[in-house]
C-alpha cells in the first residue's frame, strides 16, 4: 500500500526567509516580467499563493490602491519576513501561514497568482481546487512554475547525487519534494479543477550567476529540503556537487536553466 501523499506544510521545510531575500533576483526577475503584463483595475481582491517573503506581493499591492491583498505560505520564516515589510498602517496588505493544500477561503477573490511555488506541491489538482475555491465566479488566476521539458533540471540532478553511496545514506526513503508537470497535463487538471484555460505557454529561460559562488548560495537556500538531511559540515560538499554536476549538462559555469510555465485561467461559474 502506498502512503498518503503529504500536504504542502508537510512536505515543504521552513525555508530561510532572510538568506532568501539575499539570493532571490533570479525569483523576482521573472515574477516582475509576469506581473507587468498582468491587468489590474485596482481595486480588486487578490491572492498571492506561495509568496515568499512578500517582495512581489508588495509590488502588487502598489498596482491596487484601492483593492486588499492576501500573502500565503507554507513557511513561517517566509510569513515573518514578509510580515516585517508592511507599514504598520497598511490594513489591505495581510499575509497568513497556510496550506495551498487547504486554503481557508471561500470566494473571497476576484484574483490569485502564484509564482515558482506550486511545483513543491505534488497533489496539483487539489491545489487548484483550493485556488478555484478561493476564487469568485469568474475569478482569474495566472499560476507559473517548473514544468517538464525536456531539458535536465537542477533538482533532477540533486535526486541523482543523493542516490551516489557517499551521500545514499543521508536519503534512504528519501522522495522528490518537487513535481514537475507535463504542461499538457496542467491543462487537464486545471479543467478538472473548475477553470477555463485561457492561456497556456512554456518558455525556457536561462540566468547566469555572477559566480559559481553565487550559483552555490542561490541552491543551498533553495535546496533545504536535501540539506536538512546532511551535516552542517557535509552541506557545502553536497551542494558544490550539485552544481558541479549540473553544469556538466548545460556545459558552462555559473549558467541555469529552467523552463516556466504560465497558465492564465478563469473560475467557471457554479463549479
Amino acid at each position: 500500500m502506498e502512503a498518503d501523499a503529504p500536504t504542502a506544510g508537510e512536505a515543504m521545510v521552513d525555508w530561510d526567509g532572510a538568506r532568501y531575500a539575499e539570493v532571490s533576483g533570479l525569483q523576482r526577475m521573472v515574477a516582475e516580467e509576469s506581473i507587468s503584463g498582468l491587468a489590474l483595475i485596482g481595486n480588486e481582491r487578490l491572492l498571492d499563493v506561495g509568496c515568499g517573503d512578500g517582495f512581489i506581493t508588495m509590488l502588487l499591492a502598489e498596482r491596487l490602491p484601492e483593492g486588499s491583498v492576501v500573502g500565503v505560505d507554507a513557511s513561517h520564516r517566509m510569513i515573518d519576513r514578509a510580515l516585517a515589510r508592511v507599514p504598520f498602517d497598511m490594513l489591505r496588505v495581510q499575509f497568513h501561514v497556510d496550506d495551498v493544500l487547504a486554503l481557508p477561503f471561500d470566494h473571497d477573490f476576484d484574483i490569485a497568482v502564484s509564482f515558482n511555488a506550486l511545483h513543491w506541491v505534488h497533489d496539483q489538482g487539489e491545489a487548484l481546487r483550493q485556488i478555484a475555491r478561493s476564487l469568485v465566479d469568474g475569478g482569474r488566476a495566472v499560476l507559473q512554475m517548473v514544468c517538464a521539458t525536456d531539458r535536465p533540471s537542477i533538482e533532477d540532478v540533486a535526486m541523482q547525487v543523493a542516490t551516489d553511496p557517499q551521500w545514499a545514506g543521508s536519503f534512504e526513503a528519501f522522495d522528490a519534494p518537487y513535481e514537475h508537470v507535463e504542461p499538457a497535463r496542467f491543462g487537464e487538471l486545471a479543467t478538472a479543477a473548475g477553470f477555463t484555460v485561457d492561456d497556456l505557454t512554456v518558455k525556457n529561460l536561462s540566468w547566469t550567476f555572477d559566480s559559481v559562488e553565487d550559483f552555490h548560495a542561490w541552491f543551498t537556500v533553495g535546496s533545504p529540503d536535501w540539506t536538512n538531511r546532511l551535516p552542517d559540515s557535509e552541506t557545502d560538499r553536497f551542494v558544490a556537487e550539485v552544481i558541479e554536476r549540473y553544469q556538466l549538462t548545460v556545459g558552462e559555469p555559473a549558467l541555469f536553466r529552467f523552463s516556466q510555465l504560465r497558465a492564465s485561467l478563469t473560475r467557471r461559474a457554479g463549479h
